[in-house]
């Protein structure tokens, strides 16, 4: 009877600690996943340094994409922690279907028109005039690429743009980018903070803020059902720290506008 009991003990403890050890990766550390717009790439990838070095205990690892997929991801039951979408509506369908436990706006950003450094396209005007391509994310995935259209709607170039194959979509604005520094399009829209991470494109104008709805950028903690003390305590640790001094340094140097006050 007391060897059943032991082994009874034995198999509960061997059960407890696999089930702990999913938080955690094989150095003891928990793991955080954080799906993040391409936009935030390398201001992201600059601050997870700092923060790993102010907390040894937690390791991160990143999924960059357009908000839109991300939030699909999530939707399909991706074991995502944290989410920082460049899209008030894919923030708010996760907030309608309760897969939100903390989250708010931290940033905002500017949409401008950019080309490669030695196109002869000085603006948009001279742009729409010839026959070049505008390579744009698509409207439907890529947040980037929705405010576009709807500034090109709003400047009543849309339709026509269309009508004659000169838009090109592509799958984030990372890869906008790329077609315009490489001149596979003649110009891109992508935000002011796109540019400080590429070579050979230049902002040829900055769209008025009038003409599309407010770009902003929402994190929120993912609610990924029952999930022990310490994973918790590090996805809000992970929180606060986006919103701290430091994050807004980071994010201000790569042209970004932070929104909320800074947690001490």
């Amino acid at each position: 009877m007391k060897k059943c009991s032991i082994l009874i003990l034995i198999i509960i403890m061997v059960v407890l600690s696999g089930c702990s050890s999913e938080e955690q990766d094989s150095d003891g550390k928990i793991e955080l996943t954080i799906s993040a717009a391409a936009s935030l790439t390398d201001a992201l990838l600059q601050l997870q340094d700092t923060f790993e070095k102010e907390h040894p205990e937690i390791q991160i690892s990143y999924n960059f994409g357009g908000s839109g997929s991300l939030r699909k991801q999530i939707e399909q039951g991706a074991p995502i922690d944290l989410f920082i979408s460049a899209s008030s509506i894919d923030y708010e369908k996760l907030v309608e279907q309760q897969r939100v436990m903390e989250g708010e706006a931290i940033l905002s950003n500017n949409l401008v028109l950019i080309s490669e450094n030695e196109a002869e396209v000085s603006s948009f005007d001279s742009f729409l005039a010839g026959e070049g391509t505008i390579a744009i994310g698509t409207p439907e995935a890529v947040p980037a690429g929705t405010y576009a259209q709807e500034t090109l709607t709003n400047l009543g170039a849309w339709d026509t743009l269309e009508k004659q194959n000169r838009l090109v979509t592509t799958k984030d604005v990372s890869q906008v980018l790329t077609l315009v520094r490489e001149g596979a399009a003649d110009v891109g829209i992508v935000y002011s903070s796109d540019v400080n991470r590429a070579d050979n494109v230049h902002i040829l104008q900055e769209f008025d803020k009038s003409i599309h709805s407010p770009i902003k950028y929402y994190a929120a903690i993912i609610d990924n059902g029952e999930e022990n003390e310490a994973k918790l305590k590090a996805k809000e640790t992970y929180y606060q720290f986006i919103s701290s001094e430091t994050a807004k340094k980071v994010f201000e140097e790569y042209g970004f506008q932070f929104t909320i006050s800074v947690q001490k």
